[in-house]
């Protein structure tokens, strides 16, 4: 008897597992833990258009995609930032006490105080609402982008004034000269100067190419633009001289480093002046033929952003994140 129970168990016990098998795959749905990956440092895709901060401080690198990477102060390592938003950071800027404040497209505006991110979007305009830069000027943020916008704020950054520009007229950087004026560079050659702290503005045509930068050192002044267009001046911006061009590349940035004036743009531009009149380029090895969009000087040298970022020192190049191509 028990033989026989033995084989009908042998016959029927592989249409269990088949049957167990069926069930499973019908009612059971398998669960898989995913395991976490790791966050690169640097990608490929990573483009970058502005950098601020100091060495005591840490740098901050603004760019596509809502990235921004971070250098620990003495280089005490980096952190990659990925904002809610995946927009473009066209700008950014560090306050005295440390407030980090980055901007970008569609008027978006993005605030650390140390203790995270928090997102603000301020009122642009609904065909054109790039936020291009910001600067911390004397103790308050300027931020200026597409349709004329101006807008400012205290340390905090959460209030903004708007002390827009009437005109579809691209704004694409601010500065203040010796005097107290401020000025902002924009499209068509056109220079915008304010005496009263923003509640007013003059503007002057300089040409027809659009003015990407500029940068002021004591009654010196010089203004980059596209075609390598260059515009200098020797009393505080009362009035500008038209220089030869310096580059067949489109110019994005100008700045005097203590030393010397250097400029930045497309084709891997990069030239220096001790004037702001006669240039000469700089071609340190290593140095990426992209573009380039803003300079910021340091107590030790110069700092890029662009499609690479890193430090030039002297006609040197550094390449940064450290170790990372």
């Amino acid at each position: 008897m028990l033989g026989k129970v033995l084989g009908f168990l042998a016959q029927i016990a592989p249409w269990v597992i088949v049957s167990s098998l069926g069930y499973a795959a019908a009612f059971m749905k398998p669960s898989v833990e995913p395991l976490p990956l790791p966050q690169p440092l640097s990608e490929p895709r990573d483009l970058f258009y502005d950098v601020a901060g100091s060495e005591s401080a840490g740098y901050w690198f603004a760019g596509n995609s809502g990235v921004v990477l971070q250098r620990g102060a003495g280089n005490s390592g980096w952190v990659r930032h990925s904002m809610d938003k995946a927009i473009n950071l066209q700008g950014i800027a560090t306050s005295d006490s440390g407030m980090v404040i980055a901007v970008g497209n569609q008027g978006w505006l993005f605030r650390n105080d140390g203790a995270g991110w928090q997102q603000q979007q301020l009122p642009v305009s609904d065909i054109a609402g790039k936020l291009i830069e910001i600067s911390w000027i004397d103790g308050r943020f300027w931020v200026v982008g597409e349709m004329g916008a101006v807008f400012t704020s205290n340390s905090e950054g959460r209030e903004w004034t708007d002390l827009g520009i009437d005109g579809d007229v691209a704004l694409n950087d601010i500065a203040r000269s010796a005097d107290g004026r401020l000025w902002i560079t924009a499209e068509f050659g056109t220079l915008y100067r304010s005496s009263d702290n923003g509640r007013t503005w003059q503007e002057e045509e300089l040409g027809y190419e659009s003015l990407r930068s500029v940068a002021f050192h004591g009654q010196s002044g010089v203004i980059v633009g596209n075609g390598g267009v260059v515009y200098t001046s020797t009393d505080g911006g009362d009035s500008w001289q038209r220089r030869d061009k310096i580059s067949g590349e489109h110019l994005y940035d100008v700045i005097f480093d203590g030393e010397r004036w250097i400029a930045t743009g497309n084709g891997g531009a990069l030239l220096a002046s001790d004037d702001g009149t006669r240039w000469t380029p700089i071609n340190p090895e290593g140095f990426a033929s992209g573009y380039h969009a803003r300079l910021l000087a340091t107590e030790r040298g110069v700092l890029i952003a662009g499609s690479t970022i890193g430090e030039l020192r002297g006609d040197s190049w550094n390449h940064w994140p450290e170790g990372v191509e």
